[in-house]
């Protein structure tokens, strides 16, 4: 399987929204009532939220692509405050999860770090998420802290993690 993965651009925006929906409902939808999801996708999801995204930069998006039809994406910051780089989101639709796709976007979203003088990677991870909580800590990320995350009315345990960007 070819994967390519690049820089998002403004034609790709809603193939974005189409991932983090078509994940979220397969992903959190156990433990996450579809009207919360919603909610929030209408907050953070809408084509004029991740435009705005677009042009940051302290902020990019990667997209991968298998057979030029985009399979998964990440979005990515670097809060210059607390000189911390996080990966907001790393979203792969279901049916091309465990093939490779996350890692390539996680080494693009790496690169972008380091080109930021980043020497760590943070993110966060819903406990119920028990499938990429496990990714995660099996490619060496630690989990150092736990907050509350909201999304709509509902609220769970988010874990918080990091590793150190190999060059």
């Amino acid at each position: 399987m070819n994967v390519l993965v690049r820089t998002w651009r403004l034609e790709d925006l809603p193939a974005v929204q189409h991932i983090a929906w078509t994940t979220w409902l397969a992903t959190y939808g156990g433990f996450i009532p579809e009207s919360d999801m919603r909610s929030f996708f209408d907050q953070y999801y809408t084509l004029e939220a991740l435009k705005e995204f677009c042009t940051s930069q302290i902020a990019k998006g990667f997209i991968a692509e298998v057979d030029s039809t985009p399979v998964g994406f990440s979005k990515t910051n670097f809060d210059s405050n607390h000189k911390k780089f996080y990966l907001n989101s790393l979203y792969i639709l279901p049916e091309h999860q465990g093939k490779g796709v996350g890692a390539k976007l996680l080494r693009a979203s790496e690169e972008f770090a380091l080109s930021l003088n980043a020497q760590e990677v943070w993110l966060g991870v819903m406990e119920q998420n028990v499938a990429a909580l496990e990714w995660y800590k099996r490619i060496g990320f630690e989990f150092v802290e736990e907050a509350p995350f909201t999304m709509g009315n509902t609220t769970v345990m988010h874990l918080i993690g990091y590793r150190a960007i190999k060059n």
